[in-house]
């Protein structure tokens, strides 16, 4: 699993270099913090999912590289939003100092805007219209309202109040594994799959999401630990896994590394 994941990682980042403005180029503060923030030591965990996702469905690399170079745009873009003091108030991402606190507030948000643009122009330039267009309205419908930002409005509205596991589990879905959902749909859009493969991928990437979210607050000892306590998350994490993997039986070997993934992430917490 690793080497097909450092891999396709390298090839990602290749590709984003290449796509992202030049920090020579004019306005320069904005582009220096485009890239600042795209090369601060992401994992690249979704654009990789995208392109595992489409090889599965018979797919190749070239077909997913723009909707994959979207989703790492996307999710950068997410993540310096997040940061700001109006949301999260964070000083430090990855061992480095966030965006806004390296080149300001406004040009953090006008990053991240920025971002959210270029992630679409690159999706509307790369892919054929046949599969760009369900590809844009996959990518825009899992980041919007019924999406990232609807459960970004639920977590700032319940921050301080006691939530139960159905609300937990409502704004972790729309938060974090809607994001994951649309990543392997996208993979399945850009290689032309059938309905029923890019069915199995949006379970896969909706069950993988949730696992992530649980895997994330048992070593956090937050969010479902403080509900269920940390066995039954580890459980509840460990039947995401379950459902994940099962999700991706009608590819066979071809989806041999999606699932390694959704194993070795639970494994995190055993």
């Amino acid at each position: 699993m690793g080497n097909f994941f450092e891999t396709t990682k390298l090839k990602i980042e290749r590709e984003l270099d290449r796509y992202l403005p030049s920090a020579s180029t004019e306005p320069k503060l904005i582009h220096k913090a485009m890239r600042y923030s795209v090369f601060s030591g992401g994992k690249r965990i979704r654009p990789v999912i995208v392109i595992a996702s489409c090889l599965a469905c018979g797919g190749r690399i070239k077909d997913a590289m723009p909707a994959a170079l979207a989703v790492e745009f996307v999710h950068t873009y997410s993540l310096i939003h997040d940061d700001l003091p109006s949301m999260d108030d964070d000083d430090y991402r990855r061992g480095k100092p966030t965006c806004h606190k390296v080149f300001g507030e406004a040009n953090a948000i006008l990053a991240g805007d920025s971002l959210l643009t270029l992630a679409f122009g690159v999706m509307a330039q790369g892919l054929e219209p046949k599969r760009g267009i369900p590809a844009i309205a996959e990518l825009s419908e899992a980041i919007g309202t019924k999406g990232m930002a609807g459960g970004q409005v639920l977590d700032i509205a319940y921050h301080d109040r006691k939530k139960n596991k159905i609300l937990l589990d409502r704004i972790n879905y729309l938060k974090t594994a809607r994001f994951f959902e649309a990543s392997a749909k996208l993979g399945a859009i850009t290689a032309g799959a059938p309905s029923r493969m890019i069915r199995a991928m949006a379970k896969y990437g909706s069950m993988l999401g949730m696992e992530f979210q649980i895997v994330d607050d048992c070593l956090d000892r937050d969010g479902y630990v403080g509900i269920m306590g940390l066995q039954d998350s580890k459980r509840e994490g460990r039947l995401y896994t379950e459902k994940a993997k099962q999700a991706l039986n009608i590819f066979g070997k071809k989806a041999v590394f999606l699932k390694e993934f959704a194993e070795n992430l639970s494994k995190r917490i055993v």
